[in-house]
């Protein structure tokens, strides 16, 4: 015989069912299929319960499974001036990067299972429907995040932990643009952190920067993404240097509070490479999902003494314009 669940734990499940039921206007124990307005919110409530990050970039809706990107910035001026008093005409500028591929969502699955054990373990708190939704919602805000920075592929069957072979994240899109022009990566002291050449995280950044496309490099929203690695070696220098005079104590604190390197705004992303920098906006990093392709099934699995919740949708991972990157990983330090 297997585990079976407590009256008050399982009473907790049937709330949950009954819930799940009414959010998404179906019937308790069928397969859901989220209305675009619906699936909206079910986003919105993602992105507010998940990691800091995920607010900061695009997480939007598209209609369709593929096409061309939503947020093609403009990449040149629009002033000028043309004297229309005889032949000539004022001409409108084209300033969206007609070559600049678009886009493909791939299925992608948020599976949960929830031993009998975990539930009767929870079932003592009042709010357990709305723990468990937030748990569930996290849980796939991280992973987005994720799969953004360490995905390199999209398998029809994903085997790897990292989640590697989810989707084609942001950083696999860069490495392979233009042949590379956009990224570097370190090896055998190239790049070093500490060294004659790199003596400090700025002149690294403004190296970087000088790999934008020179349309982009004055943008005022441009920022650094740095790894854990690399802001540890950063701050520790830093400290080694002035953190025993008394009259430097107040400027270490204040730099720490500010982050600024090389000119831009610094951000140490979760689940970005450790020993990595990318120079872009934050902005230009989206995740486009499917707005009808949000699907939901819960089941009760008493063959395996758990509580199955499957969750589905088409997302893809979009850098809007690849030029306004520059990507520096296998950073090294002395």
């Amino acid at each position: 015989m297997g585990q079976e669940l407590s009256a008050n734990a399982q009473k907790k499940i049937d709330d949950l069912h009954i819930f799940t039921a009414k959010a998404y206007n179906g019937e308790v124990g069928k397969k859901y299929s989220a209305t675009p307005s619906i699936a909206q919110t079910l986003n919105e409530k993602i992105i507010v319960d998940a990691n800091w990050f995920l607010p900061l970039i695009n997480v939007i809706p598209v209609s369709e499974i593929a096409g061309e990107k939503v947020f093609l910035g403009l990449s040149g001026n629009v002033s000028g001036r043309t004297d229309t008093s005889g032949s000539g005409e004022r001409q409108a500028k084209n300033l969206v990067d007609l070559n600049d591929e678009g886009y493909a969502l791939k299925k992608t699955d948020s599976d949960v299972a929830l031993r009998y054990s975990t539930i009767d373990a929870w079932a003592k708190f009042e709010n357990f429907v709305e723990l468990y939704n937030k748990a569930v919602r996290q849980a796939i805000g991280n992973d987005r995040v994720k799969v953004g920075f360490v995905g390199t592929s999209a398998a029809a069957t994903t085997v790897a932990a990292d989640l590697s072979d989810v989707n084609l994240g942001w950083l696999q899109q860069i490495r392979t643009y233009n042949g590379g022009a956009q990224y570097v990566l370190g090896s055998s002291g190239s790049v070093t952190l500490g060294s004659a050449a790199f003596p400090n995280l700025d002149t690294l950044v403004y190296d970087a920067l000088g790999r934008v496309e020179e349309a982009f490099r004055d943008d005022p929203d441009l920022v650094v993404l740095v790894g854990r690695n690399v802001m540890q070696a950063a701050k520790g220098s830093y400290y080694e240097a002035n953190g025993n005079k008394p009259t430097e104590k107040a400027k270490i604190n204040e730099r720490v509070t500010v982050d600024t390197y090389g000119g831009l705004p610094a951000y140490v992303p979760p689940y970005f490479d450790p020993d990595s920098i990318l120079v872009t906006s934050l902005k230009n990093l989206s995740i486009y999902w499917q707005e009808t392709s949000w699907r939901r099934q819960q089941l009760d699995n008493p063959k395996k003494d758990q509580y199955e919740d499957f969750n589905s949708r088409n997302e893809g991972y979009v850098v809007e314009q690849l030029g306004k990157t520059s990507l520096i990983q296998g950073i090294e330090y002395s």
